[in-house]
Protein backbone atom coordinates (compact mmCIF):
# COMPACT_ATOMS: atom_id res chain seq x y z
CA UNK A 1 0.00 0.00 0.00
CA UNK A 2 2.92 2.16 0.69
CA UNK A 3 4.37 1.83 -2.80
CA UNK A 4 1.33 2.47 -4.61
CA UNK A 5 0.71 5.31 -2.42
CA UNK A 6 4.14 6.48 -3.42
CA UNK A 7 3.46 5.90 -7.17
CA UNK A 8 0.57 7.83 -7.49
CA UNK A 9 2.02 10.76 -5.69
CA UNK A 10 5.30 10.59 -8.31
CA UNK A 11 3.09 10.75 -11.13
CA UNK A 12 0.19 13.40 -9.75
CA UNK A 13 3.20 15.98 -8.69
CA UNK A 14 5.68 14.74 -11.05
CA UNK A 15 8.35 14.10 -8.93
CA UNK A 16 10.24 12.12 -6.30
CA UNK A 17 10.82 14.98 -4.06
CA UNK A 18 7.74 16.52 -3.88
CA UNK A 19 6.06 12.74 -3.59
CA UNK A 20 8.26 12.46 -0.36
CA UNK A 21 7.35 15.98 0.81
CA UNK A 22 3.66 15.31 0.69
CA UNK A 23 3.41 12.11 1.96
CA UNK A 24 5.59 13.28 4.73
CA UNK A 25 9.38 11.03 3.73
CA UNK A 26 12.45 11.50 2.38
CA UNK A 27 13.18 10.72 -1.34
CA UNK A 28 15.69 7.78 -1.10
CA UNK A 29 12.47 6.19 0.56
CA UNK A 30 10.11 6.77 -2.06
CA UNK A 31 12.67 5.47 -4.59
CA UNK A 32 13.14 2.25 -2.82
CA UNK A 33 8.91 1.85 -2.63
CA UNK A 34 8.55 2.64 -6.44
CA UNK A 35 11.43 0.05 -7.06
CA UNK A 36 9.72 -2.54 -4.64
CA UNK A 37 6.84 -1.82 -6.93
CA UNK A 38 8.51 -2.59 -10.32
CA UNK A 39 9.58 -5.91 -8.91
CA UNK A 40 6.22 -6.71 -7.91
CA UNK A 41 4.87 -5.70 -11.35
CA UNK A 42 7.14 -6.93 -13.41
CA UNK A 43 8.22 -4.18 -15.67
CA UNK A 44 9.73 -0.36 -15.40
CA UNK A 45 6.86 2.01 -14.53
CA UNK A 46 9.56 4.95 -14.89
CA UNK A 47 12.61 6.08 -17.13
CA UNK A 48 15.27 7.94 -15.32
CA UNK A 49 17.62 10.10 -17.08
CA UNK A 50 19.82 11.68 -14.61
CA UNK A 51 17.99 13.58 -12.10
CA UNK A 52 14.51 13.45 -14.49
CA UNK A 53 11.84 11.20 -13.96
CA UNK A 54 9.96 10.35 -16.97
CA UNK A 55 6.60 7.77 -16.68
CA UNK A 56 6.47 4.50 -19.47
CA UNK A 57 3.87 3.99 -21.37
CA UNK A 58 3.19 0.76 -19.15
CA UNK A 59 3.90 3.01 -15.58
CA UNK A 60 0.95 5.58 -17.65
CA UNK A 61 -1.33 3.16 -17.81
CA UNK A 62 -1.43 1.42 -15.05
CA UNK A 63 -1.63 5.24 -12.90
CA UNK A 64 -5.08 4.87 -15.34
CA UNK A 65 -6.13 1.55 -14.25
CA UNK A 66 -5.28 2.59 -10.06
CA UNK A 67 -5.31 5.93 -9.35
CA UNK A 68 -9.07 6.12 -8.89
CA UNK A 69 -8.49 2.93 -6.16
CA UNK A 70 -5.44 4.25 -4.63
CA UNK A 71 -7.60 7.62 -3.60
CA UNK A 72 -10.62 6.07 -2.56
CA UNK A 73 -8.62 3.91 0.31
CA UNK A 74 -6.47 6.39 0.98
CA UNK A 75 -9.42 8.85 1.35
CA UNK A 76 -11.16 5.77 3.63
CA UNK A 77 -7.64 5.38 5.68
CA UNK A 78 -8.07 9.06 6.70
CA UNK A 79 -11.46 9.24 7.38
CA UNK A 80 -11.03 6.46 10.06
CA UNK A 81 -8.52 8.25 11.70
CA UNK A 82 -9.66 11.22 11.75
CA UNK A 83 -12.85 9.33 13.32
CA UNK A 84 -10.33 7.32 15.62
CA UNK A 85 -8.84 10.85 16.82
CA UNK A 86 -11.80 12.18 18.01
CA UNK A 87 -13.27 9.13 19.68
CA UNK A 88 -12.75 8.79 23.45
CA UNK A 89 -11.05 5.17 24.36
CA UNK A 90 -13.53 2.95 26.28
CA UNK A 91 -12.45 1.62 29.50
CA UNK A 92 -14.61 -1.78 31.22
CA UNK A 93 -14.74 -2.19 34.49
CA UNK A 94 -16.47 -5.46 35.94
CA UNK A 95 -17.56 -5.42 39.63
CA UNK A 96 -20.21 -7.67 41.86
CA UNK A 97 -23.43 -6.06 42.30
CA UNK A 98 -23.72 -4.81 45.05
CA UNK A 99 -19.74 -2.91 44.66
CA UNK A 100 -21.14 -2.04 41.56
CA UNK A 101 -24.20 -0.76 41.89
CA UNK A 102 -23.74 0.78 45.23
CA UNK A 103 -20.37 2.05 45.20
CA UNK A 104 -19.40 2.32 41.55
CA UNK A 105 -22.08 3.45 39.76
CA UNK A 106 -22.86 6.51 41.80
CA UNK A 107 -19.22 7.41 41.36
CA UNK A 108 -19.20 7.09 37.74
CA UNK A 109 -20.34 11.13 37.04
CA UNK A 110 -17.51 12.33 39.27
CA UNK A 111 -14.95 9.50 37.60
CA UNK A 112 -16.06 10.77 34.16
CA UNK A 113 -15.60 14.74 34.79
CA UNK A 114 -12.25 14.00 36.40
CA UNK A 115 -11.38 11.97 33.23
CA UNK A 116 -13.05 13.18 30.67
CA UNK A 117 -11.05 11.73 27.52
CA UNK A 118 -12.12 7.92 28.39
CA UNK A 119 -15.52 6.50 28.15
CA UNK A 120 -16.60 3.55 30.62
CA UNK A 121 -18.54 0.82 30.96
CA UNK A 122 -19.47 -0.93 34.33
CA UNK A 123 -20.54 -4.42 33.76
CA UNK A 124 -22.27 -5.64 37.07
CA UNK A 125 -21.35 -9.40 37.33
CA UNK A 126 -22.68 -12.17 40.32
CA UNK A 127 -19.75 -14.64 39.78
CA UNK A 128 -16.18 -14.18 39.78
CA UNK A 129 -16.55 -16.78 36.57
CA UNK A 130 -18.20 -14.42 34.49
CA UNK A 131 -16.88 -13.69 31.05
CA UNK A 132 -17.03 -10.06 31.71
CA UNK A 133 -14.24 -10.78 35.30
CA UNK A 134 -11.49 -12.33 32.28
CA UNK A 135 -11.93 -9.71 29.92
CA UNK A 136 -12.71 -6.19 31.64
CA UNK A 137 -9.81 -4.06 32.02
CA UNK A 138 -10.61 -3.43 35.50
CA UNK A 139 -12.18 -5.33 37.87
CA UNK A 140 -13.40 -5.16 41.61
CA UNK A 141 -14.26 -8.92 43.64
CA UNK A 142 -14.77 -9.55 46.89
CA UNK A 143 -12.00 -11.66 48.41
CA UNK A 144 -8.80 -12.17 50.96
CA UNK A 145 -6.74 -9.08 51.06
CA UNK A 146 -3.33 -10.35 51.76
CA UNK A 147 -0.36 -12.16 49.24
CA UNK A 148 -1.85 -10.16 46.44
CA UNK A 149 -0.64 -10.04 42.88
CA UNK A 150 1.55 -7.41 41.26
CA UNK A 151 -1.53 -6.10 39.89
CA UNK A 152 -4.04 -6.04 42.40
CA UNK A 153 -4.90 -3.02 44.79
CA UNK A 154 -6.88 -3.12 47.96
CA UNK A 155 -9.87 -0.97 47.97
CA UNK A 156 -11.35 -1.08 51.40
CA UNK A 157 -11.45 -3.88 53.57
CA UNK A 158 -14.66 -5.92 55.56
CA UNK A 159 -16.32 -4.14 57.97
CA UNK A 160 -19.60 -5.42 58.79
CA UNK A 161 -22.83 -4.85 60.88
CA UNK A 162 -26.90 -5.16 60.95
CA UNK A 163 -28.72 -2.76 59.36
CA UNK A 164 -32.02 -1.96 59.22
CA UNK A 165 -34.58 0.56 58.55
CA UNK A 166 -35.64 3.52 61.01
CA UNK A 167 -39.09 2.34 60.96
CA UNK A 168 -38.36 -0.99 61.91
CA UNK A 169 -36.04 -0.46 64.67
CA UNK A 170 -38.65 1.84 66.35
CA UNK A 171 -41.20 -1.11 65.86
CA UNK A 172 -38.83 -3.39 67.49
CA UNK A 173 -37.72 -1.23 70.10
CA UNK A 174 -33.76 -1.46 68.79
CA UNK A 175 -31.89 1.73 69.72
CA UNK A 176 -28.93 1.36 67.96
CA UNK A 177 -27.72 -2.23 69.00
CA UNK A 178 -28.86 -5.75 68.11
CA UNK A 179 -29.27 -7.58 71.24
CA UNK A 180 -27.78 -10.93 71.22
CA UNK A 181 -30.92 -12.51 72.70
CA UNK A 182 -33.16 -11.03 69.94
CA UNK A 183 -31.38 -12.38 66.58
CA UNK A 184 -33.82 -15.56 67.16
CA UNK A 185 -36.85 -13.72 67.28
CA UNK A 186 -36.19 -10.94 64.22
CA UNK A 187 -36.50 -11.75 60.63
CA UNK A 188 -33.26 -11.61 59.08
CA UNK A 189 -32.52 -11.30 55.38
CA UNK A 190 -30.36 -13.66 53.81
CA UNK A 191 -28.25 -13.90 50.87
CA UNK A 192 -29.84 -17.24 48.50
CA UNK A 193 -25.54 -18.36 47.65
CA UNK A 194 -23.44 -19.88 49.89
CA UNK A 195 -19.77 -18.64 49.56
CA UNK A 196 -17.39 -19.28 52.29
CA UNK A 197 -15.43 -15.94 51.68
CA UNK A 198 -18.55 -13.77 52.74
CA UNK A 199 -19.96 -13.62 56.08
CA UNK A 200 -23.38 -15.09 56.47
CA UNK A 201 -25.90 -14.65 59.21
CA UNK A 202 -24.36 -18.05 61.00
CA UNK A 203 -21.21 -16.59 60.99
CA UNK A 204 -21.18 -13.39 61.21
CA UNK A 205 -23.63 -14.24 64.97
CA UNK A 206 -20.66 -16.45 66.07
CA UNK A 207 -18.07 -14.07 65.36
CA UNK A 208 -20.31 -11.28 67.12
CA UNK A 209 -20.85 -13.26 69.99
CA UNK A 210 -24.90 -13.46 69.46
CA UNK A 211 -27.34 -16.20 69.52
CA UNK A 212 -27.94 -18.14 66.10
CA UNK A 213 -30.77 -17.41 63.93
CA UNK A 214 -32.66 -20.73 64.82
CA UNK A 215 -34.77 -21.10 61.43
CA UNK A 216 -33.70 -21.39 58.17
CA UNK A 217 -34.92 -18.38 55.57
CA UNK A 218 -38.01 -18.70 54.21
CA UNK A 219 -36.70 -16.13 51.40
CA UNK A 220 -33.41 -15.70 49.92
CA UNK A 221 -32.65 -12.50 47.97
CA UNK A 222 -29.77 -13.38 45.13
CA UNK A 223 -28.51 -10.02 44.81
CA UNK A 224 -27.45 -7.52 47.66
CA UNK A 225 -29.03 -4.47 45.90
CA UNK A 226 -32.52 -6.04 46.40
CA UNK A 227 -31.45 -7.30 49.84
CA UNK A 228 -30.68 -3.95 50.73
CA UNK A 229 -33.88 -2.65 49.27
CA UNK A 230 -35.50 -4.52 50.86
CA UNK A 231 -34.24 -3.87 54.10
CA UNK A 232 -34.88 -0.51 53.40
CA UNK A 233 -38.51 -1.02 52.98
CA UNK A 234 -39.00 -2.51 56.44
CA UNK A 235 -38.99 -6.16 55.82
CA UNK A 236 -36.02 -7.24 58.16
CA UNK A 237 -32.22 -6.98 59.25
CA UNK A 238 -29.76 -7.32 56.64
CA UNK A 239 -26.09 -7.90 57.33
CA UNK A 240 -24.37 -4.40 56.08
CA UNK A 241 -20.61 -3.85 54.32
CA UNK A 242 -20.14 -0.84 55.28
CA UNK A 243 -18.61 0.85 51.83
CA UNK A 244 -21.59 -0.08 50.30
CA UNK A 245 -24.54 0.83 52.72
CA UNK A 246 -22.98 4.07 53.78
CA UNK A 247 -25.02 6.26 51.51
CA UNK A 248 -28.04 4.61 52.60
CA UNK A 249 -27.24 5.32 56.18
CA UNK A 250 -26.48 9.14 55.28
CA UNK A 251 -29.51 9.09 53.23
CA UNK A 252 -31.58 7.73 56.60
CA UNK A 253 -32.74 4.91 54.70
CA UNK A 254 -31.04 3.01 57.05
CA UNK A 255 -30.13 2.68 60.48
CA UNK A 256 -27.17 0.99 61.40
CA UNK A 257 -26.77 -1.41 64.74
CA UNK A 258 -24.22 -2.72 67.24
CA UNK A 259 -22.24 -4.95 67.44
CA UNK A 260 -19.24 -4.44 64.61
CA UNK A 261 -17.26 -7.37 63.02
CA UNK A 262 -14.40 -6.69 61.21
CA UNK A 263 -12.03 -8.75 58.97
CA UNK A 264 -8.67 -6.93 57.85
CA UNK A 265 -7.47 -9.82 55.85
CA UNK A 266 -11.11 -9.65 53.26
CA UNK A 267 -12.36 -7.29 51.86
CA UNK A 268 -13.04 -5.33 47.99
CA UNK A 269 -9.63 -5.25 45.67
CA UNK A 270 -9.43 -3.95 42.51
CA UNK A 271 -6.98 -5.83 40.00
CA UNK A 272 -5.78 -4.76 36.41
CA UNK A 273 -5.14 -6.19 32.75
CA UNK A 274 -2.75 -3.77 31.37
CA UNK A 275 -1.65 -1.34 33.91
CA UNK A 276 1.28 -0.11 31.56
CA UNK A 277 -1.04 1.68 29.81
CA UNK A 278 -1.37 5.41 30.56
CA UNK A 279 -5.60 5.63 30.98
CA UNK A 280 -6.04 2.84 33.07
CA UNK A 281 -3.10 4.02 35.76
CA UNK A 282 -5.06 7.26 35.56
CA UNK A 283 -8.68 5.57 36.65
CA UNK A 284 -6.74 3.06 38.85
CA UNK A 285 -5.48 6.24 40.77
CA UNK A 286 -8.55 7.86 40.81
CA UNK A 287 -10.55 4.69 42.29
CA UNK A 288 -8.07 4.19 45.24
CA UNK A 289 -8.44 7.77 45.62
CA UNK A 290 -12.16 7.57 46.31
CA UNK A 291 -12.01 3.92 48.20
CA UNK A 292 -9.78 6.09 51.13
CA UNK A 293 -11.97 9.12 51.13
Amino acid sequence: MKALLAFEMVMRLGSMTAAAHELGSTQPAISQRIRALEETVGVPLFERHGSRLQATFEGKRFHVDTRNAIRDIATATQRLQTQALNQKPELTIAAHFGVAHLWLLPLLPALEAALPSTRFEVIPVDQDNAPAMDSADLTIRFGQLDGLANNDYPLFTEIVYPVCSPAFAARHRLNDQLPAQSVPQLPLLHMDHQDPRWLDWYRWCDMACLSQPQHPPRFAYNNYPLLLNAASNGAGIALGWQTLVDPMIRAGALLRLDPVVQRNKYGYLLSVRHPERAAIARVVQWLLNAARS
